[in-house]
């Protein structure tokens, strides 16, 4: 297959594990437009053409080098891959040119209902669609919160990333605290129910509402950042999940890929949707392991070419994190290369190495840089 695909929001942190999947199967080109002029990715050997435009809070400009890129490298594809750029590619298509190289969207209606958390849970609501209890806060509102049975979770009702803005509260007086003393508090909250059993997710492509493919994966490593991305996953199957799912995406009529995080409710024993991620996620480098290669699958989907709806294997998985996590607990990990290169992102790394050593350089960079910035404000005598 030979295949020029325009990936237009290339500055988000996601690009890496589309990239990995893309690169994978032989004929397809990536071409990479973004708002960062030498992100770590620029350094990848498998991006044939990247594009630098600086930031701009004008999304016509934005289009219009959209449409500079498709015309100039004869896109067949453009895939956003990120929240914000599949928004501003919805509520601007009307301006593209090469309408029909867009690939698989929700409609603009379905895509902010999933991607802001209140909407949802009003339409998960609408649709029986099992959830935790939930309520919309504003700053304004009473604070008595006699209603609630803790604990409970508090977070934004859009899409903060990496578990930013998500705090649990176990009382009424740690939740009033956190409410009262919070200067940077948003408008608008959302109160959640907080759910006694385990996480999964089960990401998916679809097509006007149908499942194309799917995985599904339970937590077996948490991050230790509160709320943090999973360290560890292990990929199952259930049924009655997968019936949630199938129901939701088509209350939703969703085209393109989501990645749903549930809880599994030991007390009601059902799976409560907790939020859908209405973009790629960031353990697509394990779905991939799994079998499932959903950035490939996505190109066949908008292309209209039928595919089988493909199975993926039961393994468990370790991002990076997880992996030197693991290695902490036990050393003699580090001699199971069968497992390092079969289980983990690893072997992606090695095959592409730049993007990573450049990554971790800068971020080892930014940390030197702190230590030292810090040192002069608690020392300033050694400025002289």
């Amino acid at each position: 297959m030979r295949l020029n695909v325009l990936i237009p929001d290339g500055e988000s942190h996601l690009l890496i594990y589309v990239v990995n999947s893309l690169s994978r199967i032989r004929g397809i080109k990536i071409f990479i437009l973004s708002n960062e002029r030498f992100p770590s990715m620029r350094y990848s050997r498998h991006i044939y053409h990247f594009s630098y435009f600086p930031k701009t809070l004008d999304a016509n400009n934005w289009i219009d080098n959209i449409n500079k890129e498709t015309e100039a490298h004869n896109i067949d594809l453009i895939m956003p891959i990120c929240e914000h750029g599949i928004e501003m590619l919805l509520k601007h298509k009307d301006q593209l040119l090469f309408k029909d190289k867009l690939c698989l969207l929700p409609d603009y209606k379905c895509f902010m209902t999933a991607n802001n958390k209140w909407n949802l849970v009003e339409h998960l609501s609408i649709n029986n669609i099992p959830f935790p209890k939930t309520i919309l806060f504003s700053k304004y509102d009473s604070l008595k919160f006699d209603h609630l049975s803790f604990p409970v979770i508090v977070k934004p009702i859009l899409e903060s990333g990496g578990g930013e803005g998500v705090h649990l509260f176990d009382s009424k007086e740690e939740l009033q605290n956190y409410l009262l003393n919070n200067k940077q508090l948003v408008n608008k909250l959302i109160i959640q129910k907080y759910v006694t059993g385990y996480d999964i997710g089960c990401s998916v492509l679809c097509k006007s509402g149908s499942i194309l493919a799917f995985t599904i994966q339970k937590a077996t490593m948490a991050n230790s950042k509160p709320f943090g991305p999973l360290l560890g996953a292990k990929f199952v199957y259930d049924e009655d999940l997968y019936k949630t799912i199938e129901n939701l995406m088509k209350s939703l009529n969703w085209s393109g890929v989501s990645h749903i995080d549930l809880r599994y409710d030991m007390t009601t024993k059902e799976f409560k949707v907790i939020e859908i991620n209405a973009r790629y996620w960031g353990s697509l480098d394990a779905s991939l392991i799994a079998g499932i290669n959903f950035p490939n699958l996505y190109c066949l989907a908008s292309l209209n070419k039928t595919f089988d709806s493909p199975e993926y294997r039961f393994i468990d998985y370790l991002n990076l994190k997880g992996l030197f996590k693991s290695f902490k607990k036990n050393i003699f990990l580090i001699f199971n290369f069968k497992f390092i290169l079969s289980h983990t992102p690893v072997v992606y790394a090695i095959y592409d190495p730049l993007p990573t050593i450049v990554k971790y350089s800068t971020y080892s960079k930014n940390i030197l840089a702190g230590k030292v910035k810090n040192l002069f404000k608690s020392h300033p005598k050694v400025l002289n």
